[in-house]
């Protein structure tokens, strides 16, 4: 198969801006874990810098060699986190699984830049890094929540995300033009 016609310094933006993000989602999660010693988190900083890369890179593969390029380095990255989980949660009894599905995440963005699409990428890594760093204003919030609260919330939710947008746009029944 012949590689599709991306120029060298277009390749070299996809897969810069797939490290940059992946550099941005490793230092928060590198700045949740600084105080634990080296080996003792299972993944930095560095890592995720990777995780971004080799999204970008099975992206780009996968133009040349179809999808099962992709299908394996994310498949093997699955499998390579799951290790690391299990691992992880033999050694100690509260494992989350936020950094591994993080990583996922940071695989897929890196991805989607390695196929051109740098804003999107972008968007995602830096609402993924904010999501990840106000995880105690996050909790504190479920704490303080009131179940009345929350159900108003969702029904704000429901009314202006689902039923809003299927609704007519325009005047309808007896008095409409």
């Amino acid at each position: 198969m012949d590689a599709p016609p991306i120029h060298g310094t277009e390749t070299l933006l996809r897969l810069g801006v797939a490290l940059a993000l992946g550099l941005l989602v490793g230092l928060e999660r590198g700045w949740w874990g600084r105080v634990r010693g080296e080996g003792e988190r299972i993944a930095g900083i560095r890592t995720f810098g990777i995780v971004g890369l080799l999204g970008g890179f099975a992206a780009l593969l996968s133009e040349v060699f179809g999808t099962v390029a992709f299908a394996v380095f994310g498949g093997a990255l699955a499998l390579l986190l799951v290790a690391a989980y299990w691992r992880a949660l033999r050694e100690r009894d509260d494992v989350g699984v936020t950094t591994m599905v993080a990583a996922l995440l940071t695989f897929a963005l890196g991805a989607t830049a390695g196929m051109g699409r740098l804003l999107f990428a972008s968007v995602g890594a830096v609402a993924l890094t904010a999501v990840l760093s106000i995880k105690p204003e996050l909790h504190a919030l479920v704490r303080r929540i009131e179940r009345k609260e929350l159900f108003a919330t969702i029904q704000l939710l429901l009314l202006t995300v689902v039923i809003l947008p299927i609704l007519p746009d325009q005047d309808y029944g007896p008095w409409g033009h």
